[in-house]
């Protein structure tokens, strides 16, 4: 196509010839190729295969969520032949990094990794942040949850879920309860354990999963939820012992622990969830090519044991159907909150 300024030297040859039939062709197709040029969206093509992809991690360095994030985007850049570059943008339970990418430009270049049911959480918490959760978010594809127990130190009394529960209760506002921070999974879930079976645990915040885990050796905090990776060395020593597990699914490395979800408290959920997200406005295409090379890297073998060993469960899913479950999982949990009246603060 001829360039907008040698249109113009074209238009001036005809109107020195008198020519206004062509000269008002020209003109038209001298705008188009303006348009065309100076359009917003015409400049926002997908973006090139070669060119780097910021993987935005929700949570500081050393949590489940950085862990996976990193072992994942290993596996992706060859698939997309693409460089991904991961940025750690932790607090505020995953809004910070998820409010940067909701104001990001939609061009395929930068996508988010998080345990996003804390996003939910805050969502139907009605909390004042400056987006959406879920309408400012595009979801790309889920990743998984995490295999999540109720921990105790080695020397704590009781030895079963039953037992925790009867010694809890009959000492109320004794107890307290480690959590990764206001509003995150596992403060949303201890807040649901306190209302389904009348118990008064103080939630204690934390930054981090590790000095959480390293406080309750300390003697700080009398109870947390863990993830199975960050849990396994000091279970093998004997440190800590599993009374429950806090994810919805029984797992076969703990078949003897109760599932609380199937032991008084419905849809109980301590291990959030694991997913990808976009810009929203990233073209439908550019979602799709992600989506698979997502789904083709969790399909690894490699990858599949290394996240097996992390104690994830993989979720696959394309585009459409998990926007719909993270849509309705918003809604529940939101049902839950309401339900029993929870306040997260």
């Amino acid at each position: 196509m001829p360039s907008f300024s040698s249109l113009l030297c074209r238009v001036e040859l005809m109107r020195a010839a008198g020519s206004s039939a062509w000269l008002k062709k020209l003109f038209r197709v001298g705008a188009v190729s303006a348009v065309l040029v100076t359009s917003p969206g015409f400049a926002q093509s997908a973006a090139p295969a070669s060119s780097p992809l910021t993987m935005i991690i929700g949570y500081p360095p050393g949590a489940i969520v950085d862990t996976v994030a990193r072992q994942l985007a290993g596996v992706l850049g060859p698939i997309l032949n693409r460089t991904i570059v991961p940025e750690n943008k932790g607090g505020a339970a995953g809004a910070i990094a998820a409010g940067q990418i909701a104001k990001t430009r939609p061009d395929g270049n930068t996508i988010l990794f998080t345990a996003y049911t804390s996003l939910q959480i805050s969502r139907a918490l009605e909390r004042n942040l400056a987006f959406d959760p879920v309408d400012d978010l595009q979801p790309v594809a889920s990743v998984g949850r995490p295999t999540t127990l109720l921990l105790v130190p080695a020397d704590f009394p009781a030895k079963t879920f039953d037992e925790f529960l009867a010694l809890v209760k009959s000492q109320p506002n004794h107890f307290n309860f480690g959590t990764s921070g206001i509003g995150s999974p596992n403060h949303f879930a201890l807040e649901y354990l306190n209302a389904s079976f009348g118990l008064k645990l103080t939630p204690v915040p934390y930054k981090g999963a590790a000095q959480m885990l390293t406080d309750m050796l300390g003697g700080r905090v009398q109870a947390i939820f863990s993830s199975t990776s960050l849990a396994a060395g000091h279970l093998q020593s004997g440190a800590v012992r599993a009374l429950a597990i806090g994810s919805p699914d029984p797992s076969p490395a703990f078949p003897d622990l109760p599932v609380i979800a199937q032991h008084g408290a419905p849809g109980f959920n301590a291990a959030g969830a694991l997913g990808i997200f976009a810009p929203v406005g990233t073209p439908t295409e550019t979602l799709a090519k992600l989506n698979a090379a997502i789904q083709e890297a969790l399909k690894d073998e490699a990858t599949q044991q290394r996240l097996h060993d992390e104690g994830i469960v993989i979720e696959l899913q394309n585009v459409e159907d998990f926007s719909a479950r993270y849509r309705q999982e918003a809604q529940d949990i939101a049902t839950v909150i309401r339900d029993h009246a929870l306040k997260i603060n």
